[in-house]
């Protein structure tokens, strides 16, 4: 079952979104984070919860959520036609669950989510490494346009 967040949700969300973090640090030192994360995390979470430009979708098995979908509402610069997109900024579905089309289900809900505020571009940025991640959206006609790199310095 799908359903928007809430607060009661957080800390079955924070235990999804660190599973999401430990595998994306084993890949790369890039995704290091904070000993206090957990806590900011969960900060972070209610403000969104709040938010009425974000939605965050959980889809439950047994009463036991299994995935979560975070998405928002971006503005663009001015000289962009279309002034505003969508951004899936998070989506994570535990290990156990994953190929079972839960991550799909989420995907079409926050796309009729966006459609019914008039937004007909979605985003998301996918880690490079992360074979999984880029099958998954390449498999739901999202296609890359941008590249986003980084560079350490010392």
């Amino acid at each position: 079952m799908i359903r928007e967040a809430n607060t009661g949700d957080i800390s079955s969300i924070t235990g999804l979104w660190e599973e999401m973090m430990n595998f994306h640090i084993q890949k790369s030192s890039i995704y290091e984070i904070k000993p206090d994360a957990q806590q900011i995390y969960e900060f972070y979470l209610k403000k969104i919860l709040k938010s009425h430009e974000s939605i965050v979708l959980v889809y439950e098995i047994k009463n036991k959520i299994v995935g979560y979908l975070m998405a928002e509402e971006s503005l663009l610069p001015p000289v962009y036609k279309e002034e505003n997109v969508g951004t899936v900024v998070e989506i994570c579905i535990t290990e156990k669950h994953r190929n079972k089309r839960i991550g799909e289900e989420l995907l079409v809900e926050v796309e009729k989510w966006f459609i019914s505020r008039d937004i007909t571009t979605i985003e998301c940025v996918i880690s490079d490494f992360n074979e999984i991640s880029k099958s998954f959206w390449f498999k739901n006609k999202y296609k890359p346009y941008n590249l986003i790199c980084f560079k350490k310095l010392s």
